[in-house]
């Protein structure tokens, strides 16, 4: 199939790497390309992948095309709300991945209220081809892991923020003392502080609970480009 691939790293790189094992034509477009281009290629299914700026995100799906089945990245926004801006609302599913993206891992799905049977089905066939394990989630902004991942790394950035421990000291506290694969500020920097904002504002966004508040110095960092060094 032909498939039409918008959106920013780390996720159009190994996402289209997993389309083309499987056999499929994938066309990649930044976002600003993608709303530049006067013609774009016709597609069977058209996937979206911008998890930081919700207006960008809005834009790209509102000129996603009308035929094809729509994968929506429900990191920012659910599926829901993103087949609201669309012109098919029936044939737009969520997913969630989070980097890095193996060639065998784990999609989350979410089915939006608009969601179709043959949408879904379409969706569920395509990942278990592509030799993903599926998991079929509620449909809310950051879907499961990224909502778990990304407030972790946010509550990182209120303990640095509130000099509990350096950078590096908490990644190793977090690592060492719950085993898990990576400090928070290091899956920051593989996820993008971007996209856990991006996140973050959408939790905020859909539930106004102050657990996903950002925090202040992440919000700080991003608008900086800069990452807290895991050495500090």
């Amino acid at each position: 199939m032909n498939i039409l691939l918008v959106g920013v790293a780390p996720f159009t790189n190994p996402l289209a790497a997993l389309f083309e094992r499987g056999g499929h034509t994938c066309t990649r477009y930044t976002p600003s390309d993608f709303l530049a281009a006067r013609a774009l290629p016709a597609c069977e299914i058209f996937v979206e992948a911008e998890n930081t700026a919700l207006e960008t995100k809005r834009a790209i799906l509102e000129r996603a095309p009308r035929a094809a089945l729509l994968l929506s990245c429900a990191l920012n926004a659910s599926a829901t709300l993103a087949a609201s801006w669309t012109r098919a609302p029936e044939r737009v599913v969520g997913f969630g991945v989070l980097p890095p993206i193996p060639e065998t891992g784990t999609i989350e799905l979410a089915r939006g209220l608009q969601t179709n049977d043959a949408a879904w089905a379409q969706a569920y066939d395509l990942w278990r081809a592509l030799g993903q394990k599926v998991v079929a989630v509620g449909d809310n902004a950051g879907l499961t892991r990224a909502r778990i991942v990304c407030a972790i790394i946010n509550e990182a950035f209120s303990a640095l923020q509130e000099r509990v421990a350096s950078p590096r000291e908490i990644d190793l506290a977090m690592k060492l003392g719950t085993n898990y694969p990576r400090g928070p500020f290091e899956w920051g920097e593989l996820i993008g502080l971007e996209t856990v904002l991006g996140v973050m504002d959408g939790l905020y966004a859909e539930w106004r609970q102050d657990r996903y508040r950002p925090a202040p110095l992440l919000v700080k960092y991003v608008a900086a480009k800069m990452t807290p060094r895991a050495d500090a």
